[in-house]
């Protein structure tokens, strides 16, 4: 699994106090998400680290075919009901068909920290907060007989797909707020982070026409 499990924990601990956290044992994956990120991993593959962080927050794991919403009581309790509608995250990644480039910024809007991703299809950016993508995404855990870091992300719809050979991660995007979009992202106008070069093509064309760039971008082939 590419997640660090530890990051994990305290993700699903803060859904469960605020929006809920559900948790599903479905296709032979166990499906974990809540209102703004999730993950979808193969059972065979799932460490014993990670499950012991579920069962630590909501007690038993679900069985075949059950997937369960868990809300925090005000005692502290786990309660749970049925959720007979979730999401297949294995075909909302295949209609993903455009994909980012993770550009070598950050975005700091106290108390929050972004990553400031480039779509390909347009050259636009969009924002993930830090504590759901770059903070969690890491080789750590990463078991190497049997599958390597994710590509590019995929993205629809305003979210983030990251997969591999046993794991979908997904993290919705968020507004990156008026000082972002009229101050930084016109300073990136022009530069195609799809590119290895893209340093040297900008140095010292700050005061010359920016270049489009989406010409060249679109050259680069699907992830997948």
């Amino acid at each position: 699994m590419f997640l660090k499990t530890g990051e994990l924990k305290k993700i699903m601990k803060a859904s469960l106090k605020k929006h809920g956290l559900i948790v599903g044992n479905v296709n032979d994956h166990y499906l974990v998400y809540s209102d703004n990120w999730g993950l979808y991993i193969e059972i065979p593959y799932a460490s014993n680290k990670f499950k012991a962080a579920i069962m630590e927050l909501i007690g038993d794991l679900p069985e075949a075919y059950e997937c369960y919403l868990y809300k925090t009581t005000p005692d502290g309790e786990a309660e749970s009901e049925t959720v007979p509608d979730y999401p297949d995250p294995y075909e909302q990644w295949k209609a993903a068909k455009d994909f980012a480039a993770i550009a070598p910024v950050m975005l700091f809007a106290w108390p929050h920290e972004y990553i400031v991703c480039q779509k390909h299809s347009d050259l636009k950016f969009v924002v993930a907060d830090r504590s759901l993508s770059d903070r969690v995404i890491s080789r750590s855990e990463l078991d190497t007989t049997v599958e390597a870091m994710p590509a590019r992300p995929s993205f629809l719809s305003g979210v983030l797909y990251w997969k591999n050979e046993t794991t979908i991660y997904w993290v919705h995007t968020e507004s990156p707020g008026n000082k972002a979009l009229e101050v930084l992202f016109p300073r990136l106008n022009g530069i195609s982070f799809f590119e290895d070069d893209w340093i040297a093509d900008n140095v010292g064309q700050e005061d010359e026409e920016p270049a489009d760039g989406r010409e060249d971008a679109a050259e680069d082939p699907l992830p997948y």
